[in-house]
C-alpha cells in the first residue's frame, strides 16, 4: 500500500472506508433489488431510492462531514432511518440488517468514546425488534448474539483504527515540527558562527588598532623628531631611532601573534600534540616568553571538537599571558588524569586581577566550549606565583570517537 500511495499520491487522501461501505451496501442491495424488480414489486422504486441514498451518503461521508455543517449525529440518524425503512418494506429482507455492521464501524469513528457505543446499543435494539417481528423469538435467541457481537467487533476495530490513524497523523505533525525546528537550529547555528567570526575579526581589528597602530604612530612621531635633531643633536636623534627600532620589533611580534590567531587551528593530518607544540614554539618566537611544554604519552585519539576546544583554549590562554600577565615563563601541559583530559597553562606573571571573576570574550568562549563537551574551565592563582588556567574534559565515549 505504501508503494502504491508513493506512486499515486492522490490515493493518500482517498476514503477507503467510504469505498468499503459502498461495496458492502451494493452487496446487500443487488440481491434485494433483483427480487424487487424480478417480481415488479410495487415498492421497487422506493427500495432503489433508499439503497441509492444510503450508498450516496456512505460515499460522500468524509467530505460531507468535513466540508459542510452536517453533524455526525444527523448522518448516523439518516442512515439508521434508511435501514429501518428497508427492513419495513415488504417483503422484509432480513439481510438488510447487515448494513448495521457498516454503521457500527462508522458510529465509533464519528462519535468517539461512549456515544459511539450508544449507537451500537440502538442498532442491537432495532435488530432485536426486527428479528422478533420477522422470524420470531427463536430467531432472536439464535441470531441476535451473532449480530450483536459483529456490531461490537466492527465498532471496536474501527475505533482502534481511527485512534491509530490519529496517532500516525500526530506523529507526522510532530516529525514535521521537529524537521522545521532542526532547520531553524541549523540556521541559528550558522548565524551564531557568522557572528562569532565577525566578533573575532572585530576583536583582532581592535587589537591591531590599539597595539600595532599605537606603536606605528609613536614610531612616526619619533622619526619626525629624529629627523629634526639629526644635525643639531645627533646623539639624541640616535636614541630616538633606537626607540623606534624597539617599537618596530614589538609591533612585528604583535603582528605575528595576530597572524597566528587567524590561521586554521588544526589540520586534519596534524596530531593535537604537534599542533600544541607548534603553537607554543611560534608563541615563544613571537613574544620571547619562554614556553615549557609537557604532554602525556597516553592521550587517546580525540574527536575534532575536543581537539579544537583544547587548541583554542591553549591559544587564548597564551594570548592572555602576552597581554596581561607580564610573564617571562609559561608552562603548558596536557595530561590524562583519571577519567579527564586536562590542559593546564601556568605563568609566573603578576597574577589574577581584582575583577578576574568577570570573564572576557575569549575566556567565556573556552568556558562555553568546555560546557558543550561536558567539561569545565578553572581560572585561579598559581601557587608558585602568577596565574593558571585549566581546561578539564571528560574522556569521550567510543560513540563520539566513531562519529569523529
Amino acid at each position: 500500500m505504501k508503494e502504491l500511495i508513493k506512486r499515486f499520491p492522490f490515493l493518500k487522501e482517498f476514503d477507503f472506508g467510504g469505498l468499503s461501505s459502498v461495496l458492502t451496501a451494493l452487496a446487500v442491495a443487488i440481491p434485494s433489488l433483483f427480487d424487487y424488480f424480478k417480481e415488479a414489486h410495487e415498492y421497487r422504486w422506493i427500495a432503489l431510492g433508499l439503497y441509492f441514498i444510503f450508498a450516496f451518503f456512505a460515499a460522500v461521508r468524509q467530505y460531507a462531514l468535513v466540508q459542510s455543517p452536517l453533524p455526525s449525529r444527523l448522518y448516523l440518524g439518516i442512515q439508521t432511518i434508511i435501514v429501518v425503512s428497508l427492513l419495513a418494506l415488504p417483503p422484509h429482507h432480513q439481510y438488510v440488517i447487515i448494513l448495521f455492521f457498516i454503521l457500527s464501524a462508522e458510529a465509533t469513528t464519528l462519535q468517539p468514546n461512549r456515544n459511539g457505543y450508544l449507537w451500537i446499543f440502538l442498532f442491537v435494539f432495532i435488530t432485536t425488534f426486527a428479528l422478533f417481528l420477522l422470524e420470531g423469538s427463536q430467531a432472536v435467541l439464535y441470531s441476535l448474539p451473532i449480530y450483536a457481537g459483529g456490531y461490537v467487533f466492527f465498532g471496536v476495530f474501527a475505533a482502534s483504527a481511527a485512534r491509530a490513524e490519529a496517532a500516525r497523523a500526530e506523529s507526522q505533525t510532530l516529525l514535521q515540527d521537529l524537521r522545521e525546528a532542526h532547520l531553524k537550529l541549523q540556521t541559528y547555528a550558522a548565524q551564531a558562527e557568522r557572528l562569532a567570526v565577525s566578533e573575532e575579526r572585530n576583536r583582532l581589528a581592535r587589537e591591531m588598532h590599539d597595539t600595532l597602530g599605537h606603536r606605528l604612530t609613536v614610531a612616526i612621531v619619533q622619526l619626525e623628531g629624529a629627523e629634526r635633531l639629526v644635525d643639531e643633536e645627533p646623539k639624541r636623534a640616535q636614541e630616538m631611532v633606537a626607540t623606534v627600532k624597539e617599537q618596530m620589533r614589538a609591533a612585528l611580534s604583535e603582528l605575528r601573534s595576530a597572524v597566528a590567531t587567524l590561521r586554521e587551528p588544526l589540520q586534519a593530518d596534524l596530531s593535537l600534540k604537534s599542533a600544541l607544540k607548534s603553537l607554543g614554539e611560534n608563541f615563544q618566537a613571537a613574544t620571547e616568553i619562554e614556553v615549557q611544554m609537557a604532554f602525556a604519552h597516553n592521550i587517546p585519539e580525540l574527536p575534532n571538537e575536543y581537539r579544537v576546544a583544547i587548541y583554542r583554549a591553549a591559544q587564548e590562554s597564551l594570548t592572555n599571558v602576552q597581554r596581561h600577565a607580564q610573564a617571562k615563563h609559561v608552562r603548558m601541559s596536557l595530561m590524562l588524569i583519571e577519567n579527564e583530559i586536562n590542559l593546564t597553562l601556568r605563568d609566573n606573571g603578576v597574577g589574577l586581577p581584582s575583577n578576574a571573576d568577570k570573564l572576557g570574550f575569549g575566556l567565556r568562549g573556552i568556558q562555553e566550549r568546555a560546557a558543550q563537551l561536558g567539561g569545565r574551565m578553572r581560572l585561579e592563582a598559581n601557587p608558585e606565583g602568577g596565574a593558571q588556567i585549566c581546561l578539564c574534559l571528560p574522556i569521550p565515549s567510543e560513540e563520539n570517537n566513531n562519529d569523529a
